[in-house]
Order: structure tokens, then sequence, then C-alpha cells
């Protein structure tokens, strides 16, 4: 699993055309331990944990490895053994998570406050099936291109979340790529967020415990020349703290729905973090992908 350093930001930025920001006049900053793991049923645990640094006044952070921190992990209260692997600067382990378990994480440190969280990997999405029709759509520019299309059945008796990605294969660089199409239905709902990666995320708000069938229709002729696979289709059931720490994540990096940020007037936006005594995040998300050939 690719993992990211957190930054986090300690103070709002002051916005004036020629103001200083008066760094001696500001409250001594408290560094807090800084946990970010996003964990799925097809990875091991992969874990990083540093430390927050005043934005103003400090370097980066930097990763903290077992000779600064202490990490407990437990699956529904069984202890699961952690290894730490220096060049990735990552806690891991050799087991994958499981849908429907909880996961209880601590940190600890001679120099810090100890910091805990819990999370829930999702259950399995019901009744899952992914096509794709050839020549079954038009695209963008009126073209004759193939459907892809998703269904599955949402949960009646939870609250549940989404992330969907389509993707088309590339041979020449042997990687799958978001595309450009027509976002219909749920994919074009006010409240419905696009990520960077090309991906969805959405609520069951509006088809609580019903059949949802989703489409794509990528630009014409992206696999024509493909001998192998050429679409992935990908969903990803999230649970709420996922949901809302990649929510306000988007919102913090310039506007939902792929707008921009550009109100200086505006409130801070908080990122949510869902570690107690400390920042950042610890969540599952139960991934479901069908390659399509």
């Amino acid at each position: 699993m690719r993992k990211t350093l957190l930054f986090i930001l300690t103070s709002a930025f002051l916005w004036s055309c020629d103001e200083e920001i008066p760094l001696d006049s500001l409250d001594k900053y408290n560094e807090k331990l800084v946990v970010n793991e996003y964990f799925n049923n097809k990875e091991p645990f992969s874990i990083q944990v540093s430390l927050s640094r005043d934005v103003y006044k400090e370097p980066n952070p930097i990763v903290l490895d077992s000779t600064k921190v202490k990490i407990t992990l437990t699956e529904n209260n069984t202890v699961i053994p952690l290894f730490y692997n220096a060049f990735g600067g990552v806690f891991y382990s050799n087991s994958k998570p499981q849908p429907g378990k909880r996961y209880n994480l601590s940190v600890s440190s001679n120099n810090h406050t100890s910091i805990s969280t819990t999370g829930i990997l999702p259950d399995n999405i019901l009744n899952k099936s992914a096509t794709y029709i050839e020549d079954g759509g038009t695209d963008l520019d009126g073209n004759k291109s193939d459907l892809l299309k998703l269904t599955f059945k949402d949960d009646a008796n939870t609250k549940d979340y989404y992330k969907l990605n389509f993707f088309y294969y590339s041979e020449l660089v042997d990687k799958f790529n978001a595309f450009d199409f027509e976002q219909k239905d749920i994919l074009s709902a006010v409240n419905t967020i696009k990520t960077r990666d090309g991906g969805f995320l959405f609520s069951d708000e509006s088809f609580n415990g019903k059949d949802k069938t989703l489409t794509a229709v990528p630009p014409s002729g992206l696999v024509a020349g493909n001998t192998g696979a050429k679409y992935l289709i990908q969903i990803q059931r999230l649970n709420d703290d996922f949901w809302k720490y990649n929510t306000s994540l988007e919102e913090y990096r310039g506007g939902l729905n792929g707008g921009g940020s550009s109100n200086i007037f505006g409130g801070a936006v908080i990122v949510y973090s869902n570690i107690k005594n400390g920042l950042g995040i610890f969540a599952g998300s139960n991934i479901e992908s069908d390659t399509l050939k």
C-alpha cells in the first residue's frame, strides 16, 4: 500500500496583501502523534506514524520508527503482530483485514501523549456485477463507444458510503487510467464528490436498500488495440470515518466536485480525524474490483 505523509497545518493562514504574521506572538504549539492508515480487504495493514508540526516555525513532519513509538493493533480484541519496515517507514502485518471485524489501534511514546482509535472494515457489497457492452453507448463527442455498467444492492440495514472508479487499461504504459465521461444518476448529484483519481464519493441516501446500476461511456477507441484487459471497475464500501475524512480532505484541497476554493474570506476547513488525543485517520474500506476483457 502506498503511504502518504500527513502534513498537518496547525494554524489558519492570514490573508493579507502585505501584513506579516507576528510569529513571536503565537502560542507555543504542542506536537501530536499522527496516524495515517487506509486499510482494506486486499492488503495487509501498513500503518505510518509521524508528528504534527507548527506550520510557521518547524520543518516538515518526520516519520517515527519502532524506536520512537510502540504500536498495538487488535482484531476483535486479539493482538495482531506488527513488524517495522524501515525502508517504507511503516508498521505492517502479515494478515489482511477481514470484513465486519473491529480493529483497535493504540500508539504510545515517551515524549508525547498516547493516542488510540477504532476502525471497522465494512461487509462485502451485495449482488454486485460488472459488465460492458461493445459500442453500447455514446461518448462525449457523440461517437459510438463501449457502455460500462456496475450493478449492486445496497444494504437496507445500514447507512452506507461508496467510492466508485471506472478505468481503462493502457497497454502502452501498462496502467489503468481514469477517463472523462458523462456523469448521470448519483454520479451527477450535488453532494457527490469527484476525487483526484477520477473516482466518485457518494452515499446511499437516495437509494437505501435498493438495487443500483451506474454506467460510464469512455471516449471511443481508447482500448481498440488492446489484446487483453480493457477496463477496470472498482467500487469500495466505506465506513463512516473514511467518508468524513475524504470529504473534508477534498474540501480542504480546493473545493468539492472538482471546483477550486477561491473564497479567501471563507472559514477554515478542518480535516476530519478519528484519532483520540492525536491527528490523522484510521479507516477501512471493502474493495471489489472487476477487470473486463
